[in-house]
């Protein structure tokens, strides 16, 4: 893998907004999702900072030459017990993947969700996904038969989850 070395990671502002909701649409009519979607954007895409503004939850972007090129969430799984958050759209620009940005995203996200006393990380994608599959895969997620919690997200068809040890050790 290639890596970047001139990218930073902080949380979302308002000004990058626009730029996550163009990155998730695209991303999400890359892996062919406006066919099983009734719209790209869901109204929690537009809802960004309001839904990371919660108690234990955390949005963070990852910047490239002035421009957001990536970013992830996590918060609370909901409908399930207080010990299980949920990595939320992590997405990146696709001529920024392979770079080292998305384990630096992941990283930082999975080290929020320590901070914020969460036992467990729960992740689903679509199984077309592979190489975010394989990614998430690699950094410790493990296949679920089933969907845990409420995403709202029934469109999905690859669950994961991993466990969150008190310590942290490089993937």
């Amino acid at each position: 893998m290639a890596t970047l070395r001139s990218f930073s990671i902080r949380r979302l502002e308002p000004i990058d907004v626009a730029e996550v909701l163009e990155i998730i649409s695209d991303c999400r009519r890359e892996y062919g999702l406006a066919n099983r979607l009734t719209a790209l954007l869901e109204p929690s895409d537009h809802n960004l900072l309001e839904t990371y503004r919660q108690r234990r939850s955390t949005y963070l972007v990852a910047i490239v030459d002035d421009q957001v090129v990536g970013g992830a969430g996590i918060a609370r799984l909901a409908d399930s017990d207080d010990s299980i958050c949920e990595l939320q759209r992590m997405y990146l620009r696709q001529a920024r993947r392979g770079l080292g940005i998305g384990h630096a995203l992941l990283t930082q996200c999975l080290q929020a969700a320590r901070e914020f006393q969460y036992r467990s990380c729960y992740a689903e994608t679509i199984s077309q996904m592979t190489a975010a599959i394989a990614f998430y895969e690699s950094h410790g997620f493990r296949r679920l038969t089933a969907p845990m919690g409420r995403t709202g997200h029934d469109h999905n068809d690859y669950w994961m989850l991993m466990s969150l040890p008190d310590s942290i050790h490089a993937c």
